[in-house]
């Protein structure tokens, strides 16, 4: 349930973002998409909390009881009420630009070659080859260190292709970025997105030495579906290495599994994909998170009939995280707020091909049409592949600005709108369908976490 603003003169207004749920034992679940609070409230405390309600309804200034005092101060803490200072919509927007426009971070996604050692059923990237070249890579540590001296942050994700193909490459950047953040007293972080099949101890222990903290690697159900969707380029299966290779690299890194879904998928596929992983010792080490298939072009134009829409991609998930619960696997999938919806949105986000040539997103790496220039040369932010995407603004769309989740949507991927001409509901995360069954599911995963650690401190 969603509450409208009301105002009084002790607790200003409710805040638009606020949902309140049954749970079980008369208790409630109490939500704020602005703030990200979630808490158990009882069953007195919402009997409170309605009396609150429906006061202020009737009159807004009506002064509160002592117990409506004291409930009060906790809904401020979490956000749930505001102070009568300022629009919440409006205060998301500013929120939204400053981030927007922020030129103190800057993000690279690099993929320093294209090739790639599988042969995924769906992948958009076809067949490219081709390495960064040294001219690149010198145009590229020129562009860093041009921004540096007004820099606090540089980020650089690791993209591909398969970027463990070209490790000697990722480690001469690496290198001298880490120069460069010396010098000029910079933040530096790293993370990568690898298939893992190359993903050897002694490649990890290179990534570490390279500052790379965090790796996302998908795995497309157990051994028997991943090795149909995801064999290498020679028709070999390529599970039982990666899953070897997460085992050792779940102990240095954290690991983040994405498991691909479509039609195809189903709970027994899961099911059996979490036996294996904890057969593996792997329940507690690694996070999985579960990610739509889209036919983002001609190229998988083929798997458009298999994949799901966001309505139905958020019914299931809403099963397959269940399942993950039931079967001990801690949800890693939180509905957060966020200050913009992906990196296309931030003006100092750049995705860098092999070529040093330029994307706004990930559906777009290698296809040159799409590119908005060159490493070497300067920024062009007028140029038609960079507007297109980054001037989407959702506060400019009605359905957004009335939306009682916006704070962790945003408006969704902007690529929906400009590259697959959806609309409506289409264009939505799917929190925006399944948020009341997910909230249940992620309280129940905190519950269970917690007694998990009190029966180990009582071990220990």
């Amino acid at each position: 349930m969603a509450t409208n603003n009301r105002q009084c003169d002790f607790m200003a207004k409710f805040s638009r973002y606020n949902h309140f749920q049954p749970w079980k034992d008369g208790n409630y679940i109490a939500y704020n998409a602005r703030t990200g609070a979630i808490a158990l409230m009882t069953e007195e405390n919402y009997r409170v909390y309605r009396n609150m309600y429906e006061k202020l309804s009737r009159n807004p200034v009506t002064d509160p009881d002592p117990e409506e005092k004291e409930l009060a101060e906790q809904l401020k803490y979490g956000g749930f009420l505001l102070n009568n200072d300022g629009d919440e919509l409006d205060q998301l927007e500013f929120r939204h630009l400053l981030n927007r426009y922020d030129r103190t971070s800057l993000g690279l996604i690099v993929a320093p070659t294209m090739a790639c050692n599988m042969a995924c059923k769906y992948c958009f990237e076809s067949d490219k080859r081709g390495r960064m070249s040294t001219e690149t890579i010198e145009a590229l540590l020129q562009f860093i260190e041009k921004q540096a001296r007004n820099l606090d942050f540089v980020d650089i994700a690791w993209y591909g292709g398969e970027p463990l193909l070209a490790l000697n490459i990722i480690e001469d950047i690496t290198e001298s970025v880490l120069d460069l953040a010396r010098e000029y007293k910079v933040r530096y972080a790293s993370s990568m997105i690898t298939n893992g099949y190359l993903l050897t101890p002694e490649n990890v222990d290179k990534l570490v030495k390279l500052r790379v903290s965090s790796l996302q690697i998908t795995l497309d159900g157990p051994r028997r579906v991943h090795d149909e969707n995801r064999p290498l380029k020679n028709g070999r299966g390529s599970y039982d290495t990666i899953l070897q290779n997460i085992k050792y690299a779940s102990t240095k890194l954290a690991v983040g599994l994405r498991v691909n879904i479509d039609k195809n998928f189903n709970g027994q596929v899961l099911s059996e994909l979490l036996e294996e992983l904890n057969d593996n010792g792997l329940r507690d080490k690694i996070g999985l998170y579960f990610g739509m298939l889209e036919p983002w072009s001609n190229v998988c134009v083929n798997i458009a009939e298999g994949c799901y829409s966001s309505l139905e991609f958020s019914k299931a998930e809403i099963e397959y995280y269940r399942l993950l619960h039931e079967e001990g696997f801690s949800i890693e999938k939180l509905p957060m707020p966020i200050s913009v919806a992906c990196l296309t949105q931030n003006v100092n986000c750049f995705i860098v091909d092999a070529d040093g040539d330029l994307y706004k997103c990930f559906c777009q790496v290698g296809d040159k049409k799409l590119s908005f220039g060159n490493i070497r040369n300067e920024i062009d932010y007028d140029h038609p592949n960079f507007r297109r995407i980054f001037g989407l603004n959702p506060f400019k769309d009605e359905m957004c600005q009335s939306c009682d989740i916006l704070p962790i949507c945003m408006g969704g991927c902007p690529a929906r709108r400009v590259d697959r001409n959806l609309s409506g509901e289409q264009l939505c995360e799917s929190w925006r369908h399944n948020l009341p069954q997910m909230l249940e599911i992620i309280a129940l995963s905190k519950q269970q976490q917690k007694k998990q650690k009190t029966a180990e401190i009582k071990e220990s």
